[in-house]
């Protein structure tokens, strides 16, 4: 498949459209990229001389949502499916992610880092751990109208508020402080009201707690 990518060649210079066929492999996919999200992270490899572990050029973004449209031997099942690409994809086969910790597999795919990432036409990806979404065309599924673009942030951005309240053991009635109303801040205030927790938000910014308040924060806080 012909794939069409903003490439990085050198940190902080402008990307490269580019063109390169891409092929997936056994138990691989071609995803079509609906919405890839722009992570503090991708700032830091762009500009900040952080370095990614394929080296440039490289095509930057590991917060992906798209359309399996081919698939290789062992993945075929996923073609024609919505998903979201984890932004860490472990391998499910070694020793670590055996015993229960993928977050430490030495061969995990770090989408943008690893390999090309999302900021292109297509994405070639392992299957392994790919979230499949529900129809969005379901009003009863997808009652607020949110589009397949727009969950891409899932890969990344939401899980890790989602992450650190479900390890937090947060529940209904607990109080939840986030110091920080930006991105995270943000998607945490989100997950935290869902759960029935009073949540405040604590910022320099009345905007970002004007939208936080919006979110369901109990109570915003101004830091002067």
């Amino acid at each position: 498949m012909r794939v069409s990518a903003w490439t990085v060649h050198t940190g902080g210079e402008p990307m490269v459209l580019e063109e390169r066929d891409e092929q997936p492999g056994a138990e691989e996919v071609i995803v079509q990229v609906a919405g890839c999200g722009v992570c503090h992270t991708d700032l830091g490899f762009y500009y900040d001389g952080v370095p990614t572990r394929h080296g440039f050029p490289l095509t930057l973004g590991h917060e992906v949502s798209g359309t399996v449209v081919e698939a290789g031997e062992g993945a075929e099942g996923w073609i024609g499916k919505q998903v979201v690409v984890p932004a860490v994809t472990p391998c499910g086969k070694c020793e670590a992610c055996l015993s229960g910790h993928g977050r430490i597999c030495p061969k995990q795919i770090f989408p943008g880092s690893d390999v090309h990432g999302g900021f292109a036409s297509h994405l070639r990806i392992p299957a392994v751990g790919l979230c499949p979404v529900p129809d969005l065309s379901d009003g009863a599924v997808n009652r607020h109208g949110i589009t397949l673009p727009a969950l891409s942030v899932l890969a990344d951005a939401v899980s890790t508020s989602y992450q650190a309240i479900v390890r937090s053991g947060l529940a209904a009635g607990d109080l939840a402080v986030f110091i920080g109303a930006g991105g995270l801040g943000s998607f945490g205030v989100q997950l935290a009201a869902a759960l029935g927790a009073h949540t405040v938000a604590i910022d320099v910014s009345e905007g970002r707690l004007a939208l936080v308040a919006s979110y369901g924060a109990s109570l915003t806080l101004r830091a002067d």
